[in-house]
């Protein structure tokens, strides 16, 4: 027994075992430094997207056409058409439905650029039909806190106007005579939405 151990088969099988626990022994030390592991994850971004009497701002920032003036019937005054002392409203329709993040919105409404009928005046507004609030101090914008959570997502303003005659008004009856021939009655409205910025706690 002892001649076998002795032996050169015996060397060499043991010289073969060795050699192929040692190979064993280096890829085990060796995949610990080429291990590796990849990750690919792509994150949800937050909806912003807003319509305006239902159409998309972001697509189309002009929803003049989507603006309808309502006039109060007045039995002196033909229907659809402005005059001293006509009054109405407008109703501009603003669906947050598609948004994911907390927000303000600044209605601002002033006379347009064409408009030539300096007594065309904002009276107030209300919102979804609640209390009438009436615009002071020559201020005509809304200002309007949207919470992340808030469970009212379409919201509607309506505004309301008036062509003064008498008291407080700016153009006399010759003045107002010309607005009929050659006159424009016009309103600007621009809404702005803006991201509440983060709070860190």
């Amino acid at each position: 027994m002892n001649k076998f151990f002795n032996s050169r088969k015996f060397r060499l099988l043991l010289a073969c075992i060795s050699l192929l626990v040692l190979v064993d022994l280096v890829q085990d030390t060796y995949a610990k430094y080429v291990s590796s592991a990849d990750a690919n994850k792509g994150f949800a971004i937050a909806r912003w997207a807003f319509t305006v009497n239902n159409q998309d701002i972001i697509a189309n920032n002009n929803f003049s056409n989507v603006v309808v003036p309502v006039f109060d019937q007045n039995a002196n005054i033909d229907s659809n058409v402005i005059a001293p002392t006509s009054t109405g409203y407008f109703d501009i329709t603003v669906d947050s439905s598609n948004v994911d993040v907390a927000f303000n919105e600044v209605i601002t409404l002033s006379l347009a650029d064409t408009n030539t009928v300096t007594d065309l005046v904002f009276t107030g507004y209300k919102i979804n039909n609640g209390t009438l609030t009436n615009f002071a101090n020559n201020s005509t914008s809304i200002t309007t806190t949207h919470a992340l959570d808030e469970q009212t997502t379409i919201n509607t303003y309506r505004i309301y106007i008036e062509w003064v005659d008498g008291e407080n008004e700016n153009m006399n009856n010759a003045s107002d005579t010309q607005a009929s021939v050659n006159g424009v009655a016009a309103v600007n409205v621009n809404i702005n939405f803006i991201q509440n910025a983060s709070q860190n706690n």
